[in-house]
C-alpha cells in the first residue's frame, strides 16, 4: 500500500491529475468491448507427481452509461501424497490414486450505471466454490458506488464503497453448515504503466460483518504483466485472502501465486 500511495503522488504531477466532477449532459465515448483469457499450470513426474491448472476469462462491454462485466476462473490440481511424511514417494504411495490438492471455481457478473464519465452505481452477483477453504458454495450480491479518483497518462486509481450480502454453504463436517453474512465493503484499485510493455495492478478490498464487526475479510490482488505482442502477455499474480473469522477448522490466511499466459482478444 505504501507503494500505491507513492504512485498516486507521482500521478498528481502528470498531465491529468485528480478527475473533476462531471458536467451535466456531457457526452460519452463510443461503445467499447474487451475480452481476455488467461491460462497457466504445472505438471511434474518423477520424484513428485502432480499437476495444476489455472484459467480465467474477463469480458466487458460499455455502451453510453451502461457497462456489463464478467469474470470467471478456475484453479484445480491433483497429485500423489507423501502419506508417511518421509520426504519421498514409496512404491506403495505411487500405486495409490492421485487426490485433489486444489479445487476453486468462481464467477462474478457486474452491471455499472454511470452517472458521469468517472462515477457509477453498480450491482454485482457472484459465486465461489473452494472446498479447501471450507466453502461448498458461497454466493453473494452487492451494490455500491464507484469513483475514479486519479486518471493520468500512466496511472489510474479507483475507489468503491458498497454493501454485500453472502450466502455461505460449508463443506460436510462444519457445524453449523450454513450462514448469511451482511457486510460493508471498501475497495481501492490501482493500475500503473511503467512502460509500453510493463504494467502493475493492485486491488485491496475490505469486508466487515455489520452484525459481528470482528468478522473482517481482507482481499489483496497484485499482478505484474509483461506484454509480448499486441495479443499475448505474461502475468505473475498473487492473491491474498485474510479472514479474521474463518470457517471452523480452517486457517485465516490463503495465498495463491500464479504465472499465466494472457491473450487479449478484444
Amino acid at each position: 500500500m505504501l507503494y500505491a500511495l507513492l504512485l498516486v503522488s507521482l500521478a498528481r504531477g502528470e498531465e491529468s491529475e485528480f478527475v473533476k466532477p462531471e458536467d451535466a449532459g456531457q457526452k460519452f465515448e463510443e461503445p467499447e468491448t474487451h475480452l481476455s483469457t488467461e491460462l497457466g499450470g504445472a505438471w511434474a513426474t518423477g520424484n513428485a507427481e502432480y499437476y495444476t491448472v489455472n484459467g480465467k476469462l474477463n469480458g466487458s462491454h460499455r455502451a453510453g452509461r451502461n457497462k456489463a462485466t464478467l469474470e470467471t476462473g478456475i484453479n484445480m490440481g491433483r497429485g500423489l501424497l507423501d502419506a508417511d511424511g518421509d520426504g519421498r514417494l514409496s512404491d506403495l504411495e505411487r500405486s495409490a490414486e492421485q487426490v485433489e490438492i486444489a479445487r476453486k471455481y468462481w464467477s462474478e457478473l457486474r452491471y455499472d450505471r454511470f452517472v458521469g464519465q468517472h462515477a457509477s452505481l453498480y450491482a454485482l452477483a457472484g459465486a465461489l466454490a473452494d472446498r479447501f477453504a471450507g466453502y461448498d458454495l458461497r454466493t453473494h450480491e452487492q451494490i455500491g458506488y464507484s469513483r475514479l479518483l486519479v486518471d493520468s497518462k500512466r496511472t489510474t486509481l479507483k475507489a468503491e464503497l458498497g454493501a454485500d450480502v453472502a450466502q455461505e454453504n460449508y463443506v460436510q463436517g462444519v457445524d453449523p453448515n450454513a450462514d448469511t453474512i451482511w457486510a460493508g465493503r471498501a475497495m481501492a484499485a490501482l493500475a500503473h504503466q511503467f512502460s509500453d510493455s510493463l504494467s502493475l495492478t493492485e486491488q485491496v478490498e475490505v469486508y466487515e460483518n455489520i452484525l459481528s464487526p470482528e468478522d473482517l475479510r481482507l482481499l489483496n490482488q497484485l499482478a505484474l504483466s509483461t506484454r509480448l505482442s499486441n495479443v499475448f502477455s505474461i502475468k505473475i499474480s498473487n492473491t491474498l485472502t485474510f479472514d479474521n473469522v474463518p470457517v471452523e477448522q480452517y486457517r485465516k490466511l490463503d495465498q495463491t501465486t500464479l504465472l499465466s499466459l494472457v491473450a487479449t482478444l478484444l
